[in-house]
């Protein structure tokens, strides 16, 4: 076999290598999504005496898109959602708002995926034109309460930034480091949009309640989710550069 020959199949082996790790990191990312929807971290009334819980899940919806890339991101992200579905059937402490809540992470991990090289796929603009569209759905008949809207027009803008410097994401590359908050923003930002429409579409709450009750909950909650993963995922980066 000539040098050339043994260059390609160690190119191969290398290729296999990192896409089963790949793959490992994703059957991890959806067992810990699912069993961290055990972990309430609040909960609020949805009608009818329901109480439905915010799960410490919350927490590991922006890792799909980040560490996964698009593609990857939205088929673990649907199996971690689908895994919070079973347990809120036999579990009774888990407690689904909508059946939407499942696909959250799959939005999250696609959307955010795309982001990392906007550059490659108008991923910016495809996730800004996304949350226009959940805006647009939420206003329509939840507009006197408008303001609960901010986070998702931050995170468009973030996307839209994102795209027009061209960022190229890189998990192996310490410098890439800077770009996490922005990128757990979008996720937390689109792993809620799926809540959201639910809430608004199937549970029908009450513009009063998602802007004086759901929206200073939600502030807390989306902002702590967005730091924690962006210091997990750095914590992955710094520790397993050689793996990702």
């Amino acid at each position: 076999m000539t040098e050339a020959q043994n260059g390609e199949s160690e190119l191969k082996l290398f290729e296999g290598t990192s896409t089963t790790k790949q793959y490992a990191i994703g059957v991890v990312l959806a067992a810990v999504y699912g069993v961290s929807a055990l972990v309430p971290v609040s909960g609020f009334i949805v009608g009818s005496g329901i109480v439905a819980q915010i799960s410490l899940s919350i927490l590991i919806a922006p890792l799909f898109g980040v560490l996964l890339g698009p593609t990857r991101g939205f088929v673990f992200g649907l199996i971690g959602g689908i895994i919070t579905g079973f347990l809120s059937v036999i579990v009774p402490s888990v407690v689904l708002i909508v059946p939407t809540v499942i696909l959250g992470p799959a939005v999250s991990g696609f959307l955010t995926g795309l982001c990392l090289r906007p550059r490659e796929r108008s991923g910016g603009f495809i996730t800004a034109a996304y949350l226009a569209v959940i805006m647009v759905l939420y206003l329509i008949p939840n507009y006197e309460a408008w303001w609960f809207m901010s986070p998702y027009a931050l995170a468009a803008v973030v996307a839209v930034i994102l795209q027009v410097r061209g960022v190229e994401f890189d998990p192996s590359t310490q410098s890439s480091l800077r770009y996490l908050l922005p990128l757990t923003l979008i996720g937390t930002i689109t792993d809620f949009s799926m809540m959201t429409m639910g809430a608004v579409y199937i549970a029908s709450i009450p513009a009063a309640v998602f802007g004086f009750i759901i929206f200073p909950a939600m502030l807390i909650e989306r902002t702590a989710a967005a730091i924690v993963s962006a210091i997990v995922i750095g914590i992955v980066m710094v520790a397993f550069k050689d793996q990702l």
